[in-house]
């Protein structure tokens, strides 16, 4: 299996961001990242320069959790993508969104297996949609400001401002997508397939058109997408641990989970951002998670900045 793993890094951590890449790549995958700190992104361009798995993102080079720039700029990775494999002669068979510090934690062997036994299928977890949610109506239907904000998930001043100025707005201006299609509420991760993924790239147009302006966007868009472009093509399950209780967070920043947490989840594939206990490493846990994808890899990177 040919996986094109896209990613998104806000952080400035070169050694947590580095070492996801390289467990990535090692065993043939590739990575397409949009990495906002602009030394972090030098400093990544520079470690693997030699490296043609991995491919920093230039078409959007960063995206914010919480803004339509997270969504489009997944789909930008796609689009770039596809572009490549034309070029290389290849197809990838599947395309996977991660977001900060999220990982594999099973083995590539593994992976493989299970989207093999995917017979091209998507997964993705949905939650509800408009049809029979009338939270998530109200929510689609409101323009949120202020997402495009750095602060916006960290600053209560700033999302009450947003909140505010939603409700004022809401009775002169509605949100109406195009031609009153349902929305669909899911986890803001994706395994999709490259018949589906060439199909999104294809009506990219959508996600801009239908979701500028809206709250927590990557919870709503690419899922609605592929509701729309290719309903019969998913299978609904949840493959990812996040959060203390495992379980992701709506409307809210991803949170850290620890591994007691991860082992509750045999049959999950990710996690996000591991944080330890107070008994814990938090590195010697971390490359334990990355070594599972391939326990073989020992390759060692070196920051450039550690050279000047």
């Amino acid at each position: 299996m040919k996986i094109a793993y896209c990613m998104l890094y806000t952080g400035n951590n070169f050694d947590e961001v580095a070492k996801t890449i390289d467990y990535l790549i090692s065993k043939g995958d590739h990575v397409f990242v949009m990495i906002n700190d602009d030394d972090t992104r030098d400093n990544i361009f520079l470690s693997f320069a030699d490296d043609a798995e991995l491919h920093i993102s230039n078409r959007q080079q960063i995206a914010l959790p919480a803004d339509l720039s997270l969504p489009r700029g997944q789909l930008y990775q796609i689009m770039d993508a596809q572009s490549y494999s034309d070029e290389a002669e290849f197809e990838f068979d599947y395309f996977i969104t991660l977001t900060d510090g999220m990982l594999p934690i099973v083995s590539k062997e593994a992976m493989d297996a299970f989207l093999t036994s995917l017979n091209g299928k998507d997964v993705y977890y949905v939650k509800s949609d408009t049809n029979t949610d009338k939270e998530l109506k109200s929510r689609v239907e409101e323009y949120s400001f202020f997402t495009n904000s750095y602060d916006f998930q960290k600053s209560k001043l700033i999302r009450a401002m947003n909140t505010a100025t939603a409700k004022v707005c809401k009775p002169f201006k509605k949100r109406k997508i195009e031609n009153d299609d349902t929305v669909y509420l899911t986890y803001p991760w994706f395994i999709i397939s490259n018949a589906s993924a060439k199909l999104l790239a294809e009506n990219m147009y959508y996600c801009s058109t239908n979701f500028k302006m809206c709250l927590y966007p990557e919870e709503l868009a690419i899922g609605t997408m592929l509701k729309k472009y290719v309903p019969d093509n998913h299978i609904n399950k949840n493959v990812w641990v996040a959060g203390k209780n495992g379980d992701y967070t709506f409307c809210a920043p991803v949170e850290e989970v620890t591994m007691d947490t991860i082992q509750k989840y045999p049959d999950a594939l990710f996690a996000a951002k591991l944080i330890a206990s107070e008994k814990e490493d938090e590195k010697t846990l971390y490359d334990e998670l990355v070594t599972r994808y391939n326990p073989d890899n020992d390759y060692e990177l070196v920051n450039p900045e550690n050279n000047k």
